[in-house]
């Protein structure tokens, strides 16, 4: 999945936290159920980056402060800094550790572009709904 993806899968799981110290957890949860869901990623990483930030800024400009859902953010993207330090070739593939990037637990077929309207969307009601959910 792409990085705005998972930032809000990852917000959204912690905003459902019952503890906010759990959020990073469920934030990581996410990431390993979406990477194993069929997905279409950019191959330009600065824009993943760039669409990542501006999710973010999505509920920074709503008010969406609280740690369980920033952390759940930013832990359900945490696993894709690996993908970046391969693809720029700090590391080499069999020094990646997240089970999903390792081949542990089964990577999603990769779906064509059409899937990104589908990721906008669902992320783009998750970024909603908390900021929502929030107020």
């Amino acid at each position: 999945m792409c990085i705005f993806t998972h930032f809000a899968a990852g917000a959204l799981a912690g905003s459902f936290s019952p503890a906010a110290a759990l959020a990073p957890l469920l934030g990581l949860g996410s990431h390993v159920i979406l990477d194993v869901i069929p997905h279409y990623d950019f191959e330009s990483m600065k824009l993943e980056i760039v669409l990542g930030l501006a999710a973010l800024a999505v509920l920074l400009g709503g008010g969406v402060f609280g740690f369980a859902v920033i952390a759940g953010g930013l832990f359900g993207v945490l696993p894709d800094l690996e993908n970046l330090l391969f693809k720029k070739g700090v590391i080499r593939e069999d020094q990646k550790i997240f089970p999903g990037h390792r081949g542990f637990i089964p990577h999603g077929r990769r779906a064509g572009h059409a899937n990104l309207g589908l990721q906008l969307a669902a992320s783009a009601a998750a970024l909603v709904f908390i900021v929502w959910r929030s107020h």
